[in-house]
């Protein structure tokens, strides 16, 4: 259903889709469809939640016990550049900011997933901030602030660039952050 649903959504936009060509699509009945689905805007949803689980699964595996901040920071920049290339996932998040006029509120359940999704790294500057590694920064904050800087912010929805860039945005992103840590050692040193 979703993959049917997502391969008409992303050749026709919200608009241009019925539940009909759905479920004719995914050789299903109708019934079925809106059983799961009982509107088209909920399977709208459905399918913008999915480009934000998909980098949830990158940032949730990165290791961070026993390792050094710059480490696991750049596997955190390289989790979110990962996500980032999942084509269906990007397709999907610049559809739902396409038809946010007609979903004023799709914008804040992405803006909430996505904070789901920075989660673990919102966790890992919360440990460094109760290590007394990293002081006077919001942690939830620095996390949005990390991943903005990894993606580009808007520039990155707009451009393609190539993993040569992409690497140089979590340098980059490595040369602000990393300073603002302490010398402190910890188990996370």
């Amino acid at each position: 259903m979703l993959s049917a649903a997502a391969t008409l959504f992303e050749q026709r936009g919200f608009a241009g889709v019925t539940m009909t060509e759905v479920a004719r699509l995914a050789r299903i009945s109708k019934t079925t469809l809106y059983t799961r689905y009982p509107t088209k805007a909920l399977l709208f949803r459905a399918i913008c939640s999915y480009a934000c689980r998909v980098s949830a699964d990158h940032i949730a595996s990165v290791v961070m016990e026993g390792r050094k901040p710059a480490a696991v920071l750049a596997d955190f920049g390289d989790a979110i550049l990962t996500a980032m290339r999942d084509e269906a996932s990007d397709r999907f998040l610049r559809l739902a900011i396409f038809e946010a006029p007609r979903f004023p509120d799709l914008a804040e359940q992405i803006y909430l997933e996505s904070r789901v999704v920075a989660a673990p790294l919102t966790a890992y500057f919360t440990e460094l901030v109760r290590q007394g590694r990293l002081s006077g920064h919001d942690p939830a904050s620095l996390a949005d602030q990390f991943v903005a800087l990894i993606t580009g912010g808007h520039g990155g929805l707009l451009e393609r660039e190539d993993r040569r860039d992409a690497g140089l945005r979590v340098a980059g992103a490595l040369a602000l952050i990393l300073p603002l840590l302490t010398d402190t050692v910890t188990a996370y040193a």
